[in-house]
């Protein structure tokens, strides 16, 4: 079997822009659904657990997901560098 070591930097730098779109793209997507769910007619008690358990568990999960792509797109990123830099000395 074949194995190929090293990276195509010019892949791994793609793969990392897209990830900060995509962690874009999630801070994206839970604005649009608060402020939905700010303007949508509905008051009494299921309305403020519903809008409780949004604020408390999907924002912050969506906020550690988007966080985590970021962190993943950073390190791919920085992988790259250091790559360059390895190939270049």
């Amino acid at each position: 079997m074949n194995a190929t070591k090293g990276m195509n930097v010019e892949e791994v730098r793609r793969m990392s822009a897209r990830l900060r779109e995509a962690a874009a793209e999630i801070t994206g997507i839970e604005q649009e659904l608060t402020a939905g769910l700010e303007a949508v007619d509905w008051t009494g008690p299921d309305a403020d657990r519903f809008r409780s358990q949004w604020a408390g568990q999907m924002v912050p999960a969506m906020q550690r997901i988007m966080t985590s792509v970021q962190e993943l797109g950073d390190s791919a990123d920085r992988n790259a560098a250091e790559q360059d830099a390895a190939s270049t000395s």
